[in-house]
């Protein structure tokens, strides 16, 4: 029988973790070492602290219970490697400072996924101490009001700052922000409390996915607790849905349009039609409402589709040639890389002088893990990725979350260039 103190334990643990989630989509930070860019910044962010706390109660909590969940070797392996090798691409950076801090997120994301896994798993005849819903619920909470602020910017056309929330201003008549050009004027896209449009709708991406599939599995409605917990993942959806459009983020469209996919094939295979025909449903309801959202701005989703334009092509030119900048950092150092973190302050160096905007990560995760902490931190990863899907314990919904993070992966880099993103991944994969 648990002790009261024990039981305290699980439950500070419990909403602490839960706060965590909800929390996480914010950049609530405090700059501890300023940067000519986002890259390049050191910062103490709110939710990392908290992480810290968090992990400091569990493990308390594991010693008094003394139980510990014993994970699949390969996975624990895979991940020491990977902890290893980008210790060592630490010695090869420009900035050791930047490059220990990236380090460290690393490993608070490391810490999380651990944290998440253990902690939704029932151990020794305890049971869990996270409801896998109730994370999962609370991260959709606070998507939810950043789908909200996104609308909001859109049809206002200004994005308001708040430090408090970690927002910053963007206005479309402003160089550097992000927006749609067209003969009627400059359209500032959606980018709630994100630093970029492409991240909002990434995070949208994902969250739809789980929405999705929450809503689809609902069989038996029979109390008001699942009531309420339907209406909230309906309002959750299709508000998302609609936010979603307003980022005019083309890789989170095709994001999405992967892991609904994967989600309608994983639906087929388990040949479960009552699940299927809701799914089916809400894909053509999912198909009115973009009809509907695009029908006043077909203009501005034939500039983002066509790509035709002026800052069109410039994105997609740059794109190419982000891609031949990072070849040239892996050529140059295929080992060690450049440092976690130091992939733009790498370019600096070695490249003719640009304006400081100019120097981005590659956008692609796999290219820029690569430049920055060496071949053998890309081959763990992937290693770890592998047995994760292989041997891990899945839920239903897990491939059509990495069909999803796969696009995004390939087609963007703040998963790993970004604090935010290295949580965010680390958390979805403690989920699956």
């Amino acid at each position: 029988m648990e002790s009261s103190f024990v039981k305290f334990l699980r439950k500070t643990t419990e909403y602490l973790t839960y706060l965590f989630v909800f929390i996480l989509p914010w950049q609530i930070k405090l700059i501890l070492r300023p940067g000519e860019t986002a890259y390049s910044e050191i910062s103490l962010y709110f939710c990392q602290a908290l992480l810290i706390v968090i992990m400091f109660f569990f493990l308390w909590l594991r010693h008094k219970e003394k139980s510990l969940e014993n994970e699949y070797r390969p996975l624990i392996y895979s991940l020491f490697s990977l902890v290893i090798f980008i210790f060592i691409s630490i010695f090869a950076a420009p900035d050791t400072f930047l490059a220990l801090y990236h380090y460290f997120v690393f490993l608070a994301g490391l810490s999380l996924f651990f944290i998440i896994r253990s902690g939704t798993s029932k151990l020794d005849y305890q049971e869990s101490i996270f409801n896998k819903l109730s994370l999962i619920y609370s991260f959709l909470a606070s998507i939810l009001f950043q789908a909200l602020l996104g609308i909001y910017q859109f049809f206002s056309q200004s994005a308001f700052a708040f430090k408090y929330l970690g927002l910053s201003a963007h206005y479309p008549g402003v160089l550097g922000t992000s927006v749609i050009e067209t003969v009627n004027g400059r359209w500032l896209r959606a980018y709630g409390g994100m630093d970029h449009p492409n991240i909002l709708g990434g995070v949208l991406a994902l969250s739809l996915i789980l929405a999705a599939y929450l809503l689809a599995k609902k069989k038996i409605i029979s109390n008001t607790k699942q009531k309420l917990s339907s209406i909230f993942l309906f309002i959750f959806y299709f508000i998302s849905l609609y936010a979603l459009f307003f980022t005019f983020s083309r890789g989170a469209w095709l994001a999405l349009g992967a892991g609904l996919f994967a989600l309608l094939l994983i639906f087929i295979v388990n040949k479960d039609k009552w699940i299927l025909s809701r799914f089916i449903a809400l894909l053509f309801f999912s198909a009115i409402l973009v009809c509907i959202a695009a029908a006043p701005y077909q203009d501005l989703l034939m500039v983002r589709v066509d790509a035709q334009t002026r800052l069109e092509q410039k994105s997609i030119t740059e794109r190419e040639a982000y891609i031949h900048e990072a070849k040239d950092v892996i050529r140059a150092n295929p080992l060690t890389g450049v440092g976690a973190g130091n992939y733009t302050l790498a370019l600096n160096q070695t490249e003719a002088k640009k304006a400081v905007w100019d120097y981005q990560p590659v956008h692609n995760v796999f290219l820029l893990l690569w430049a920055e902490c060496g071949f053998f931190s890309l081959i763990s990863f992937l290693i770890f990725f592998f047995y994760l899907l292989k041997n891990g314990r899945k839920e239903m919904f897990a491939w059509a979350i990495v069909a999803t993070l796969l696009v995004i992966m390939m087609l963007d880099h703040w998963l790993i260039s970004l604090p935010f993103g290295i949580i965010l991944l680390f958390f979805l994969l403690g989920l699956i």
